[in-house]
């Protein structure tokens, strides 16, 4: 329904008249030509368009991460939803997550404001350990040492290791039905202000060791918006890696970030913890916490002192440019029979699902 439409300059000039970014109007339209572009290859599973201009001293940005004002990327999402239909995702609600149903709106709005939205115990304990248990003894890779192997999840281990193999994950009913949720799709499409994509799923343990990049103050660049959910799989406290989160540092990172910066610098404590005192969230929480979060905001995780945590994560986003960023991206493979669930959400909203093939 999508596949032989015209990215219309003068439609994206009618949007962005009277704000700051008209003169801007080539490059958002190669923005916006390039996302459709991919969209077509993807859904023709062809390899993806990527002659797309870079910006910036080291010349290794997409312009709206060159700009890198959220305000901007907003009006980019306000753009996106001038050209692609929304779905109406409520329209197949479930059981799973049913405590959102009441409270989506006020999600909103509590990103909108602080970047960030958070719920005790949204996923029953059972059915964490549910997904710990059959992820148990899978092949984990371990990004310092490149070393893969099969993990005991309960074991001593030291640093942090991911899941090596998606299909792991995605075999899983539990977290098809996660991946397909009306209520956490309802909240991405309401945030972003266009229909959202369903890019990447993931699984890591945590264990006491050397320090990551990822447990150092940063910014992510995974799309022009973006979302993800983090659930604690077992029990966060303070000596097992709580997220951090600066509440509010979507529209105030630039004071610390200077525009000519590396993509997700990393930032020191004392820096964050000088300018941004009071918001600085150190998230603890039961198990089957979930975390809604803008991550373009200021985050870590922190480092692990004792025992492990285990995390289970989705990202949401609004364009192909997640993909641009992966030089050898690959769509999820699936079966229409083992994946009978997620196959059910594509049919019903194949936008959302793009990076998702499926056969017999």
């Amino acid at each position: 329904m999508f596949q032989y439409m015209f990215i219309q300059k003068e439609k994206i000039k009618n949007v962005i008249k009277n704000t700051s970014y008209q003169k801007y109007l080539n490059e958002i339209h190669e923005i916006i030509k390039t996302h459709h572009k991919n969209f077509q290859c993807l859904l023709t599973s062809k390899a993806l368009f990527r002659k797309i201009s870079f910006y910036g001293k080291k010349k290794n940005k997409f312009f709206y991460e060159h700009i890198n004002e959220n305000k901007f990327n907003i009006l980019l999402t306000k753009i996106l939803n001038n050209f692609y239909e929304k779905y109406n995702f409520l329209k197949n609600e479930q059981q799973l997550f049913l405590r959102l149903f009441d409270v989506q709106d006020s999600v909103v709005n509590e990103l909108n404001k602080k970047g960030i939205s958070i719920f005790n115990e949204l996923l029953a304990k059972p059915k964490c350990q549910k997904i710990i248990d059959l992820l148990n003894l899978k092949q984990f890779h371990n990004r310092q040492t490149n070393e893969i192997k099969k993990l005991n999840l309960y074991g001593s281990n030291k640093n942090i290791w991911w899941l090596h193999n998606y299909q792991d994950l995605l075999q899983i009913d539990l977290v098809q039905h996660i991946l397909s949720s009306s209520y956490l799709l309802h909240i991405a499409q309401t945030y972003f202000g266009c229909t959202p994509i369903l890019h990447h799923v993931h699984f890591w343990a945590s264990y006491p060791g050397d320090l990551e990049s990822t447990q150092k103050f940063h910014q992510d660049f995974d799309d022009i918006r973006f979302l993800k959910v983090f659930i604690y799989l077992n029990d966060v406290s303070e000596l097992n890696g709580p997220h951090c989160y600066v509440q509010k540092s979507l529209q105030n990172a630039h004071n610390i970030i200077k525009k000519d910066n590396k993509l997700s610098e990393r930032l020191e404590d004392d820096l964050v913890n000088d300018y941004f005192k009071e918001d600085v969230l150190h998230i603890k929480g039961n198990t089957g916490t979930m975390i809604i979060e803008d991550t373009h905001g200021i985050h870590k995780g922190a480092k692990v002192k004792e025992g492990k945590r285990f995390i289970f994560q989705l990202l949401f986003g609004c364009s192909t440019f997640y993909t641009l960023k992966m030089e050898h991206f690959k769509k999820y493979k699936c079966s229409i029979e083992k994946h009978a669930i997620l196959y059910q959400a594509f049919k019903n909203y194949p936008y959302t699902f793009m990076n998702f093939n499926f056969e017999k």
